[in-house]
């Protein structure tokens, strides 16, 4: 956990929260915590594709009128 959040720069509970996350979701699973204690997270793909759908905003406001107007 330490070594992943200091590669993403981010808090370590921060991280084991946002890896717990992902666990439930079955996109990881967290290996380890024996003796030494230490976790390792470990994606079972070889790769994994994300879509987002994103809206794309027309230059007018939301009541019609031209931005420039």
């Amino acid at each position: 956990m330490r070594e992943a959040a200091h590669l993403v720069e981010r808090d370590v509970s921060d991280v084991h929260s946002d890896l717990k996350q992902l666990e439930a979701l079955g996109i990881l699973t967290l290996e380890g915590g024996g003796p030494s204690g230490v976790i390792q997270p470990v994606v079972p793909f070889d790769r994994i594709e994300v879509h987002i759908d994103y809206p794309l905003i027309d230059s007018s406001d939301a009541d019609g009128t031209p931005a420039g107007a």
